[in-house]
C-alpha cells in the first residue's frame, strides 16, 4: 500500500470518529454559569486500598498516561485503546443528563480506583476565570497542563465545592481531571465562572501565611502562576508586629514565587499582620490583611498543682496602688491556684520566674532601652511577657494598678461584679506563650454615679477613677468638687440683707429666692474668687471645682447681664465671661486645677463668641434628651447634639453630666441599655475629658443597677467594647444558670423601644411600652429563672433583678398585685436588700406608694 493511501485511511477513520462524536467535531464554547456535560471518561484504574484520609490512594500518584503524551499534555482520542498499569481501557465518550458527572454510572462501581475525565473548551479571548469544581472523592486538576488543584481524601460531591482560579487563552483550553474512587458514591462536576478578586477573596485563599517548626513564616500563593501573572501588575508588601500597627518591620515585593519566607525581625514568639497591596492588570486596587504568629512558640507555665517557681517583683519606689495591687495579685493568684506567690524586692538578680510590677530594676533590665518610666499620672499600661518573666506596666498613681487588675480579668478569668460579688476561677493550671495588651481610657475622668460603684475596692478594680469630691480610693480620684455653688460662695443669708445688688434683678426687683447671682456685679467676682481659692486650699484634691448656677431658674436681668446675654445669644453668655475671669485669677496659685461651671438647662446654649478658657471645664447636661434613641439617631436629641457639637468647637474640655435612669422610679423597667455606648462615643468624640453617668445613688436595688454600673465602667475605659460581650459575661458570671433567662428578660425590655418611643427621666408605669403582654411574657421568663437557680444566693440575685416588674405591676394594678402575692413578695424584697429609695425624692416617695397599695380596693 503507497504512502498516500495510508494516510487517506487513517484521515477517513479519523473523521469518522468524530463525525460519531460531533461533540468534539465541534468543541464545546465557554459558556461561564452552564455545567460542563460532555467529558472523556478513561477508566477505572485499580488502586489499592486504604484509609488514610490525607493522602490520596496508594497508586494514585503514578501517571498513566505518560505513554500518551502524559498527564500534563495528554494525547486524548475518542474511542482509543490505552494501557494504564495492567489494564487495557479505551477513552468513552459521555454526556451527562444534569450537572454530576455520575461515574459509577459512566465508569465502573467498582471501589479503590481512578478515573480520567478529559474536555476541551474553546475561548474567545484570554481572561481568568473561576473553575467551579465538586468531586467524590479526591483527585487532581490540569488546565492547560498546569496543575492548578489537587485535593487528597474522602468528601462527597458539592457543586462548587471549590474554586479554582485558572487562565483560559484564546482558542482551544484543555481540562484534565483525575478523580480516586474511596467508597459509596463517585462523580464529579465542573462550570466556568466569571472571575472577580475581591469576590474571589470571600471565598478562597489567595496569600496565606504558614509558619514553619523553625518560627520562620512563609508566605504562599495560593493561586497558579499563571493566574498571579495574568492578574496583578505590581503586589506591595508590609509586615507589622504587635507593638506598632503604623511603622512596618519589613516592606517589599512580591516575588512571584509560590513560597517566599518573610523576614521577621528576631524568632521572639510573637503576632505580626501581613498588609497586601496589589494593583491589578486593569489597573484596579486590591488589599489584604493577614495575621498570623512566628517564633520560636515556648509554653511556660504561671502554676501547676498549687505548685509555682514565680516570684512577684516590687521596688523601693513602688507607689501605695502598685504596692496593693502586688498583694491583690498574689491573694487572687492563691485563690484560684492554692500555689504561694512571694513578693520580693528588685535588689536580687534577675530570676527565670518572676512577675515584675511596675517600672523598677527588674523591668528596666527586661525591657528595650526606649522604654522610659511612664508618667505618673499616666493611666496606660501594657502587660507582656519577655520569654518566662510577665510585666505588669503603667503609671504610679494607677497605671500599674490598673494593668495588674486587666492582667487578672483578661488572662484569668477574675471578675468583679459588684462589691459584695467577685468571681475567681478555680484553676489546675496556668500556661502562657505570649502576652502582651497595651491600652489607655476612652475617657480621662470615669464617674460611675451608681450606689454599688461608690465602693472603692470595686471602683479601683473596675478602672472609675471619678467622683463627686474625693474619697479614699487606692490609686486616689478625680474629683469635682461640689454643684450649684453660687449660693455656697454667697449665701443670702450673709450678703442679701447689705448688698441685694448681689443677686438676681428680677421684673425690676433683687430678690434671692431661687434666683442667681448678678454675674457682672464686680463685687461678687471678687468674693467668688476668693472663697473659691479657700475652698481648694482648704480641699485640694479635687481636679476640678465648680463655679455654677443653682439648680433653678431666674438669671439675673440687669442690664449689664442682658447686655452680654443679647451679645452671645445665650444666657450661658454671662456665666462663661465670669468663670473665664475667675480662672484666670486662680490659674496661677492652681496651675494644675480647672473651673468647672454647667451648661444646664437655660444655660446650655453655647455663645457665639466667648470661648471658655483653657483651664474651664463646661459640665454639659443631657437632662431633657430622650434615652430611647441616642444622641446622634434620637429627633428628640438634635438640640443637644448641636449644642454639644458647639460646645466642643469653643471648649477646650468638658465634663458631661449624663443620666441613665429614671429618677422618678429608680426600681422600675427602664430599657435605656441601647444608647450607653453609642452615647458614650459621641461624648468621647465631642472633646469630652470626663463624664459622669448618674443613676440610682442613694441606695441599692434599682433597675439592673448591678448589670447598669458594670458595663458603664467597662464603656468609660473602652468606648469601643462589646457591649453584648460585657453583658453575657456578667449575666452568666453573675446569676449562673439562670442568666439565660435574666438575659432573655433583658432582650424583651430592650425590644419594647420602637422608633416611635421616646423615654424620658419621668417615664411612668402606665407607658404604653409596659403592655399586659409584655409583663405576662416577663413573669414566664422569670419563674424559669427562679427554678434553675444554683442556689439561695443566686436565687435571690434573680429576685432582686425581678423586682422591677414587681414594682411595675403594683403601680399598674394595685388591687391585683395585693390580691396575687406581688405587693408582699416586692416588700420581702425590699426588707431583705436594705432598699431605702425607690425614686430620688426618697421617703416621700416611698410613702406615696404605699399609700396607694393601701387606698387600692
Amino acid at each position: 500500500m503507497s504512502k498516500n493511501k495510508t494516510s487517506h485511511i487513517f484521515l477517513s477513520v479519523a473523521l469518522s470518529v468524530f463525525m460519531l462524536h460531533p461533540a468534539w467535531g465541534q468543541p464545546q464554547t465557554l459558556q461561564t454559569g452552564k455545567w460542563i456535560k460532555n467529558w472523556l471518561l478513561l477508566g477505572p484504574v485499580p488502586l489499592q486500598e486504604s484509609a488514610g484520609t490525607v493522602s490520596h490512594l496508594p497508586g494514585f500518584e503514578k501517571d498513566y498516561l505518560s505513554k500518551y503524551g502524559g498527564e500534563q499534555s495528554p494525547k486524548v482520542i475518542p474511542g482509543k485503546m490505552v494501557r494504564a498499569g495492567k489494564t487495557k481501557l479505551k477513552w468513552t465518550e459521555y454526556t451527562s443528563p444534569d450537572s454530576i458527572i455520575n461515574l459509577d454510572e459512566a465508569v465502573s462501581k467498582a471501589s479503590f480506583v481512578l478515573a480520567y475525565a478529559y474536555t476541551e473548551i474553546d475561548v474567545d479571548k484570554d481572561g481568568t476565570y473561576i473553575l467551579a469544581l465538586g468531586t467524590n472523592d479526591g483527585g487532581r486538576l490540569w488546565v492547560n497542563g498546569e496543575e492548578v488543584w489537587d485535593y487528597p481524601g474522602a468528601r462527597g460531591v458539592q457543586p462548587d465545592q471549590d474554586l479554582i482560579p485558572v487562565v483560559l487563552k484564546k482558542g482551544m483550553n484543555t481540562i484534565l481531571l483525575k478523580v480516586e474512587e474511596r467508597g459509596n458514591n463517585w462523580g464529579f462536576c465542573a462550570r466556568f465562572l466569571p472571575f472577580d478578586l475581591n469576590t474571589f477573596k470571600k471565598h478562597g485563599k489567595i496569600f496565606h501565611v504558614v509558619t514553619l517548626d523553625n518560627g520562620i513564616p512563609e508566605l504562599r500563593f495560593g493561586l497558579n502562576k499563571s493566574v498571579a501573572a495574568n492578574l496583578f501588575e505590581t503586589v506591595q508588601l508590609e509586615l507589622y508586629n504587635d507593638r506598632d500597627d503604623e511603622k512596618p518591620v519589613w516592606a517589599g515585593a512580591w516575588n512571584q514565587q509560590a513560597k517566599d519566607k518573610l523576614p521577621v525581625p528576631d524568632l521572639s514568639y510573637r503576632p505580626y499582620q501581613l498588609r497586601i497591596r496589589a494593583t491589578g492588570k486593569d489597573g484596579s486596587l486590591w488589599t489584604d490583611e493577614i495575621p498570623f504568629f512566628a517564633g520560636k512558640k515556648i509554653d511556660y507555665s504561671l502554676f501547676d498543682k498549687g505548685k509555682t517557681e514565680y516570684n512577684i517583683i516590687l521596688g523601693p519606689g513602688a507607689s501605695e496602688s502598685e504596692q496593693w495591687a502586688a498583694r491583690e495579685l498574689q491573694k487572687y493568684l492563691r485563690e484560684m491556684s492554692d500555689a504561694e506567690f512571694t513578693i520580693t524586692g528588685d535588689d536580687v538578680p534577675v530570676s527565670e520566674h518572676e512577675i515584675i510590677i511596675g517600672y523598677n530594676q527588674h523591668a528596666k533590665e527586661l525591657l528595650c532601652e526606649c522604654q522610659e518610666e511612664p508618667d505618673s499620672s499616666d493611666e496606660s499600661f501594657t502587660y507582656q511577657n519577655v520569654k518566662s518573666h510577665i510585666v505588669l506596666l503603667g503609671g504610679k498613681q494607677r497605671g500599674t494598678m490598673y494593668a495588674v487588675f486587666s492582667f487578672l480579668e483578661n488572662e484569668l478569668g477574675v471578675r468583679w461584679y459588684t462589691p459584695e460579688v467577685t468571681v475567681v476561677p478555680e484553676r489546675e493550671k496556668y500556661v502562657f506563650d505570649y502576652l502582651y495588651l497595651t491600652e489607655k481610657p476612652s475617657i480621662r475622668v470615669r464617674n460611675d454615679f451608681y450606689y454599688e460603684a461608690f465602693d472603692p475596692d470595686w471602683a479601683a478594680h473596675n478602672k472609675i477613677n471619678g467622683a463627686m469630691g474625693t474619697r479614699k480610693q487606692h490609686g486616689g480620684v478625680e474629683g469635682y468638687w461640689a454643684v450649684h455653688t453660687f449660693y455656697q460662695f454667697m449665701p443670702p443669708s450673709e450678703f442679701y440683707k447689705k448688698h441685694p445688688e448681689y443677686y438676681s434683678l428680677i421684673d425690676g426687683k433683687r430678690v434671692y429666692d431661687h434666683a442667681q447671682l448678678c454675674l457682672t456685679n464686680p463685687d461678687v467676682l471678687d468674693i467668688v474668687t476668693e472663697r473659691l481659692k479657700k475652698t481648694i486650699r482648704e480641699n485640694p484634691g479635687n481636679l476640678i471645682y465648680s463655679v455654677s448656677q443653682n439648680d433653678w431658674r431666674n438669671p439675673c436681668q440687669c442690664d449689664q447681664c442682658q447686655a452680654i446675654v443679647k451679645r452671645e445669644g445665650s444666657e450661658s453668655g454671662p456665666v462663661v465671661w465670669f468663670v473665664n475671669q475667675v480662672a484666670d485669677r486662680i490659674k496661677d496659685e492652681f496651675p494644675d486645677k480647672y473651673v468647672g461651671t454647667l451648661a444646664y438647662q437655660y444655660t446650655r446654649k453655647p455663645p457665639k463668641h466667648i470661648k471658655p478658657r483653657e483651664n474651664v471645664v463646661i459640665r454639659l447636661c443631657s437632662i431633657e434628651c430622650c434615652f430611647a434613641h441616642s444622641f446622634e439617631s434620637g429627633p428628640e436629641n438634635r438640640a443637644f447634639l448641636s449644642d454639644l457639637k458647639r460646645w466642643s468647637d469653643i471648649s477646650p474640655h468638658l465634663y458631661i453630666w449624663d443620666y441613665v435612669v429614671n429618677f422618678s422610679h429608680y426600681i422600675m423597667p427602664f430599657p435605656n441599655f441601647a444608647v450607653l455606648q453609642p452615647n458614650i462615643q459621641t461624648l468621647r468624640d465631642n472633646s469630652s475629658i470626663g463624664i459622669m453617668e448618674q443613676g440610682a445613688y442613694q441606695s441599692r436595688g434599682a433597675e439592673f443597677a448591678e448589670l447598669r454600673a458594670y458595663v458603664i465602667a467597662k464603656l468609660l475605659w473602652n468606648a469601643e467594647s462589646d457591649f453584648d460581650a460585657i453583658v453575657d459575661d456578667f449575666m452568666y458570671g453573675y446569676y449562673g444558670r439562670s442568666g439565660q433567662f435574666v438575659r432573655q428578660y433583658f432582650d424583651l425590655l430592650q425590644d419594647q423601644v420602637r422608633p416611635d418611643t421616646h423615654i424620658h427621666l419621668g417615664l411612668k408605669p402606665s407607658d404604653k411600652i409596659f403592655t399586659d403582654k409584655f409583663i405576662r411574657k416577663a413573669d414566664e421568663i422569670f419563674d424559669r429563672a427562679g427554678a434553675v437557680a444554683d442556689n439561695e444566693t443566686i436565687r435571690r440575685r434573680v429576685e432582686l433583678a425581678r423586682l422591677s416588674l414587681m414594682y411595675l405591676k403594683c403601680k399598674r394594678d394595685p388591687v391585683n398585685s395585693k390580691y396575687d402575692g406581688t405587693l408582699d413578695w416586692f416588700n420581702r424584697i425590699v426588707k431583705r436588700e436594705g432598699i431605702t429609695h425607690f425614686a430620688e425624692a426618697g421617703k416621700p416617695q416611698m410613702e406615696d406608694f404605699y399609700r396607694q397599695m393601701e387606698q387600692a380596693k
